[in-house]
């Protein structure tokens, strides 16, 4: 089934909440709560752990603003940078710091579960794929036949799931193809016009389906777009009727 959302963060209310002690805001862009995907703006105060955790489906984490380090030399990250896991697939404690600003993008619903739980440790995805990359450290590339445009990759072409940002002018068709496994399209700078609308950071569109949305616009003053797309690990997991499941949709809950 063809989906496709296009969300303007800039309408959503933001809320004050915390995890585990831990001090937040939150804007929840899209619930998942009607089988399709799940997007959240999180900007963490600044905080030395962030407990270790997993959610049960797919993630890309879109750092927008701030630093976050992780542990055991994975990767001190400054925005604009990308951190993915496949399901099941634990991370952190991490540290935010300087203004902390991500989006946290599922492909569907995935709750969240404290890796102090005996049960989650059970279902550790063993063979878990977790990446992270720093946009600073990624050469810039012509776009091929579009002028004055240009592209980094922010994840390697042959990983599976795939990250690149694009940046072009003003009036630029952006077309990608078709996201089998779901893709999301963040404005980062400037604005795109999606379906009439015009969006700004961090708005975006997501899609999902065998056939190829409509290209992207860019606006006046141009845009910059970060092209975050899931491979199959993206069927896996979710919220279900398993106890686990169960309590990592509780979590989120009670954390948003």
């Amino acid at each position: 089934m063809q989906q496709c959302y296009v969300v303007d963060a800039a309408k959503a209310p933001w809320k004050r909440s915390a995890t585990e002690g831990i001090a937040f805001a939150c804007q929840v862009l899209l619930s998942g709560d009607d089988g399709g995907p799940e997007a959240l703006h999180f900007r963490f105060d600044d905080c030395p752990s962030v407990y270790a955790h997993m959610h049960l489906t797919s993630q890309f984490q879109l750092l927008l603003g701030g630093a976050m380090d992780f542990p055991r030399g994975v990767k001190h990250l400054e925005a604009l940078a990308i951190h993915y896991t496949d399901h099941n697939m634990p991370y952190g404690p991490f540290a935010v710091s300087q203004n902390h600003d991500m989006l946290v993008l599922h492909p569907k619903a995935g709750g969240i579960i404290s890796m102090a739980n005996l049960e989650a440790r059970r279902k550790i995805n063993l063979r878990g794929r977790l990446f992270a990359s720093l946009a600073a450290e990624q050469e810039w590339r012509p776009l091929p036949n579009v002028d004055h445009s240009e592209f980094k990759l922010l994840m390697p072409p042959d990983f599976g799931p795939a990250a690149v940002v694009v940046r072009v002018p003003a009036h630029a068709a952006l077309a990608m193809p078709a996201a089998e496994f779901g893709r999301y399209e963040v404005v980062v700078e400037g604005s795109v016009i999606i379906e009439g609308q015009e969006i700004g950071p961090p708005g975006f569109r997501y899609t999902c389906g065998e056939q190829a949305a409509e290209p992207l616009v860019t606006g006046v003053n141009g845009a910059s777009v970060v092209f975050l797309t899931f491979d199959r690990d993206a069927l896996e997991g979710g919220i279900t009727g398993e106890a686990l499941a169960v309590e990592a949709a509780q979590a989120m809950a009670r954390a948003i």
